[in-house]
């Protein structure tokens, strides 16, 4: 059994451990409130800039983003978080985007994020772009990188290109970018008068498509690891309580038994000397 002194520097160890989550916890509320806000921003531009590109997809255009090809090569983009102390939110993460880069066979991987890029360099994927550190994502990074992909995907380097990350508030998903699939002819098409031309519209619209998927999906991941780090710390600082109250209870323990033997010392001593 451990000293009383043990006991009580293990209670200071796990007291203080016990405040910096606490300190976490709240920093990373914070940064919650914040990026669903953001994300929250986004979504009007998004939600509109879809209507617009199904309007369009029922007008039997053709566009090289939009062009389906037999696949012989796949890019799988994956978001992850730069730091750790977020849970499993990072492990499933990089589960499910190795799986998906392993299922391609012939493929090309753009990591955003620190943990999905040193997962995917330790197995030696062939990289075609990467972001990171993301921190605060910003609209102008991401843009280039789905330009980027783009440009691989129009020039033929890829036939399909998957997205992998964490949608806020229901897990990990794959979505296809490339090509991109508009529903087609949705009800409401009178409401769009396009000029000059559907086809010049289109032939702006998509790039500009892209780079708001890529951008709304790294906003949603971001907020999804905030959360995740909320829950994480909330349950590391109860399970220091935890910890500390069984050690507390130790500490009680070990004291009453040292009192006890001194006490059994002092009366035995007593008695010998009478």
């Amino acid at each position: 059994m451990l000293s009383t002194r043990d006991i009580k520097r293990k209670i200071r160890t796990v007291n203080n451990i016990e405040q910096i989550c606490k300190a976490m916890k709240t920093v990373s509320s914070v940064k919650l409130r914040k990026a669903e806000e953001r994300y929250r921003q986004a979504q009007p531009y998004a939600d509109a800039l879809q209507r617009v590109v199904n309007q369009l997809g029922g007008a039997a255009l053709t566009h090289p983003l939009l062009e389906v090809r037999d696949v012989k090569r796949t890019g799988v983009v994956a978001i992850s978080a730069d730091k750790g102390l977020a849970g499993s939110y990072n492990a499933n993460i990089v589960r499910e985007a190795i799986v998906q880069a392993r299922a391609a066979g012939e493929v090309g991987v753009v990591p955003i994020g620190r943990r999905i890029n040193d997962a995917y360099r330790r197995l030696g994927f062939t990289f075609e772009g990467s972001l990171w550190p993301v921190g605060e994502p910003e609209y102008r990074a991401i843009a280039a990188l789905a330009d980027r992909i783009g440009e691989l995907y129009v020039q033929g380097a890829w036939d399909r290109v998957y997205l992998v990350y964490h949608r806020h508030g229901k897990g990990v998903i794959t979505e296809q970018l490339l090509p991109i699939q508009p529903p087609g002819e949705q009800e409401g098409q009178s409401d769009f008068i396009f000029e000059p031309n559907p086809a010049a519209i289109l032939e702006q619209l998509l790039p500009r498509y892209l780079r708001t998927l890529l951008f709304t999906a790294v906003l949603s991941a971001n907020a999804a690891e905030q959360a995740a780090r909320v829950a994480a710390m909330s349950l590391a600082s109860e399970n220091a309580e935890e910890l500390i109250d069984t050690l507390t209870m130790d500490y009680n323990k070990s004291r009453q038994a040292a009192i006890t033997r001194e006490l059994g010392d002092i009366v035995g001593a007593s008695e010998a000397m009478r």
